[in-house]
């Protein structure tokens, strides 16, 4: 276990999100699971700590605004509230340059500085959260902890070398050959690697089922030609609340064929937007509540016949099903099971995009027209976004390091 501090600069709302949502977001890699992080926020010149946690499962709730900039998501546990103290103190072993070495990044903190920050911490602690009130005429200072000069570079790295970016190699981001390339193709190469690109669905949790033609949904319009309406893959996901989640996983690729700005918005908004909401309209209360209900009927006899061909993901649900009630019989688990599946294709239902180039205003763009579908229980559909690059080696400086430059 290592400590370290989630820094949200004066962002008093991704502060409070932080602790309402029970969830830690970092802009890179690094923090693992049962690491304790001290909760800070900026408030004018002063560094406040007002809650600690340890950091819990991978997850990709980011309730964030600015989600976009955390590659990062953890649930957190055995969270603790204190008031609010000055961290400034740390300078007394860190030195003059503190902040980079404790805050900027989510550094790991030395033995001697974690002692003291938790005995500070302890001696503020309280029962209850506390709110922080940034009045009107308070300073708030956005800028870096430390002004930083040219002239200071060289000795800041002496005392705190941690702060370089150290490079591991350099790369050049390829285009795939199309989607479903049997070498080069963008679905071809996600399944494969599937779960170490989206560390959020744990494999033990998560049944991936990559089998294009297997699911067919209702078209919201049976008129518009060459708009397929059977997703690409289809992801069941148990979480710790023990709840099943449905994502209907599209991929598509501009790759090699593709490279005009103008020929992408064209299949964006003649293809991509119209599959996405055909997927979406398939679940939701818009359609015929009796062809939804044989559409749901229909995939969940495809999930039971696909899973019960193979022992692991047999065994797979039994564990699910016995982690949601841990007294049932053998002979109950398949039916239990589909009365979950149920529930979630009425309450939990995401679409997926796994696409080669997506702009933020795009991906805004779609997240509202999905999210205007409302399944069963009133739960709008949510839409999940991921880009995925293509990179190809240059040159490797030292594959110690865990940073790469990339060339688009």
């Amino acid at each position: 276990m290592s400590v370290l501090t989630l820094h949200c600069s004066n962002n008093l709302e991704n502060y409070n999100l932080c602790l309402d949502n029970a969830v830690a977001g970092f802009g890179h890699r690094g923090p693992l699971p049962n690491d304790k992080v001290y909760l800070l926020i900026k408030n004018g010149k002063k560094t406040l700590c007002g809650a600690r946690f340890e950091l819990d499962d991978v997850t990709d709730d980011k309730p964030w605004e600015d989600s976009d900039k955390y590659v990062l998501c953890y649930s957190v546990k055995n969270i603790e509230f204190c008031d609010f103290f000055d961290i400034s103190f740390l300078s007394e072993i860190g030195g003059k340059y503190w902040a980079l070495k404790y805050l900027q990044g989510s550094k790991k903190f030395d033995d001697e500085a974690a002692k003291k920050l938790n005995e500070e911490f302890n001696k503020h602690l309280c029962t209850e959260r506390k709110y922080l009130t940034i009045k009107s005429n308070d300073i708030i200072d956005d800028t870096d902890e430390e002004d930083i000069e040219d002239k200071d570079v060289e000795q800041i790295l002496k005392e705190v070398p941690e702060a370089e970016i150290k490079i591991m190699g350099t790369f050049q981001t390829i285009n795939f050959q199309n989607e479903t390339d049997k070498f080069k193709g963008l679905e071809t190469l996600v399944n494969k690697n599937f779960f170490s690109l989206f560390t959020s669905y744990k494999e033990e949790r998560t049944i991936l089922i990559a089998k294009n033609r297997l699911f067919r949904t209702h078209q919201i319009n049976e008129n518009i030609s060459g708009i397929s309406a059977i997703p690409d893959a289809l992801l069941i996901s148990f979480d710790k609340k023990n709840k099943l989640q449905i994502s209907l996983v599209e991929y598509e690729c501009y790759g090699d064929g593709k490279t005009r700005s103008t020929e992408k918005s064209k299949y964006l908004n003649s293809h991509i937007i119209p599959q996405l909401m055909q997927f979406a309209s398939s679940f939701s209360i818009i359609t015929d509540k009796s062809i939804r209900d044989t559409t749901i009927k229909d995939w969940i006899a495809k999930i039971i016949d696909y899973t019960s061909e193979n022992n692991e993901l047999s065994d797979k649900i039994d564990s699910w099903v016995k982690e949601m009630n841990p007294n049932i019989s053998t002979r109950a688990i398949i039916s239990f099971f589909e009365k979950k599946l149920l529930e979630s294709f009425e309450s939990n239902v995401h679409v997926f995009l796994i696409i080669d180039e997506l702009s933020y205003d795009q991906k805004e763009t779609i997240k509202n027209i999905i999210t205007s579908f409302k399944v069963e229980c009133g739960n709008p559909v949510v839409f999940d976004a991921s880009v995925v690059k293509l990179v190809q080696k240059i040159s490797f400086v030292n594959q110690e390091f865990e940073y790469a430059l990339t060339a688009q």
